[in-house]
């Protein structure tokens, strides 16, 4: 959970220095001790503590955040890089690259709720697994009555749509103009219709039987709505109230979408969860669930710990403000150890909130920067066979 970028044994050490009763003295174990322990530990533990976390944060946060009423979630996958090793080659394969090296890759898929910054459900899977499969997956762990989906351009889909109608679920797709009728209404003067899908002709008549597809689905609209930088975004939607749901609002639904990246971003980038600490198929599942409850555990500091705090601030500044997520993770692997481990861990926590009181950041509206990607040839090169 503490994010071992500095190496195991870095980690072991500070960890069994905070947990012994003299910092002076104490006694660490070898990485290999650790490499034999994890393999009694299955990665199944992380995901229901998740999920109990979940629970209990439903249950009793004082403050929740929705939109219109509902828990938006958005639901995207990423590509996560692995360690060579003959054994994830197997599990999760990968793909050449222009030297014929042989990259290993893995398939991840997230369904965050953006309104708290929370991931509801995460799933790593092979290279080569659709994205609108891993999305099915997430749905019973979802609320019909409660959530709205968005999705982004690489989701839509005919058996996707009909189970999402199906089930009962809101939903709000962008749709690519490599779709007929979006191209079509994008084209037009027009920026609002009822949308009647139709099957494409490659699913064939006996696919769509056996998979208990209807021959068209109704209830649908087809939104388009034009950013500031001109470009035309198209939104399909089964939200088919106008009045509850006008262009505008349907623009700032589609618009939270971007949380989800955001979410990526600290998934990959702050807690470096692409910085393995195994190379066997337990490892990674291991890695990969337990920051997720990392990553949810301080959203919930952040949201609840501070709201106070936040109120406070937004008060007194022109701009709203915002507590900076990576200050939290830093902090809470500091404290993690006393959290779990002391009888008191309430002392640790005011102690912790006392810290980000001065870790808020200013929001300031319409900003935009160039993004710089920057490739660090070291652990690119880590996920090469042979390397």
């Amino acid at each position: 959970m503490s994010f071992s970028k500095p190496g195991i044994q870095v980690e072991m050490d500070r960890f069994f220095k905070a947990i012994a009763e003299s910092p002076s003295s104490f006694e660490s174990v070898s990485r290999s001790a650790f490499t034999q322990a994890r393999r009694k530990l299955k990665a199944e533990a992380f995901i229901e503590l998740a999920r109990d976390q979940l629970d209990y944060f439903e249950k009793h946060a004082p403050y929740k955040n929705s939109w219109h009423g509902k828990r938006v979630v958005a639901i995207d996958g990423s590509q996560l890089n692995l360690p060579y090793s003959e054994e994830l080659e197997s599990v999760f394969g990968g793909v050449k690259n222009q030297h014929t090296d042989r990259l290993l890759l893995a398939q991840c898929s997230v369904a965050f709720d953006v309104c708290n910054d929370l991931i509801l459900d995460a799933a790593i899977a092979p290279y080569r697994t659709g994205e609108q499969d891993m999305a099915m997956d997430h749905l019973p762990y979802l609320h019909p009555q409660s959530d709205i989906l968005i999705f982004d351009r690489g989701y839509p889909s005919y058996p996707l749509i009909h189970k999402l109608m199906k089930v009962g679920f809101e939903f709000c797709f962008r749709l690519s103009t490599s779709w007929t009728d979006a191209a079509k209404l994008a084209e037009s003067d027009g920026n609002d219709i009822d949308w009647t899908l139709k099957p494409n002709k490659k699913l064939g008549l006996k696919r769509m039987k056996a998979m208990g597809l209807p021959a068209q689905i109704d209830g649908l609209r087809l939104v388009c709505i034009e950013l500031s930088n001109g470009v035309k975004e198209i939104l399909a939607t089964n939200l088919t109230d106008r009045k509850t749901f006008p262009l505008e609002t349907l623009k700032e639904l589609y618009g939270m979408r971007w949380g989800v990246e955001e979410g990526f971003k600290t998934l990959k980038q702050v807690t470096q969860l692409e910085y393995f600490t195994g190379r066997t198929e337990l490892a990674i599942r291991q890695d990969f669930h337990a920051r997720v409850f990392m990553v949810n555990m301080a959203s919930m500091i952040a949201s609840q710990g501070m709201h106070d705090e936040k109120q406070n601030r937004d008060k007194k500044n022109i701009h709203p403000s915002k507590l900076n997520k990576t200050q939290v993770l830093a902090k809470l692997k500091d404290f993690i150890s006393h959290l779990f481990f002391d009888a008191r861990p309430m002392k640790f926590i005011k102690q912790m909130l006392k810290l980000l009181q001065q870790c808020f950041d200013i929001v300031r509206p319409n900003r935009s920067f160039v993004r710089v990607v920057t490739v660090h040839r070291r652990h690119k090169l880590s996920h090469i066979k042979g390397f």
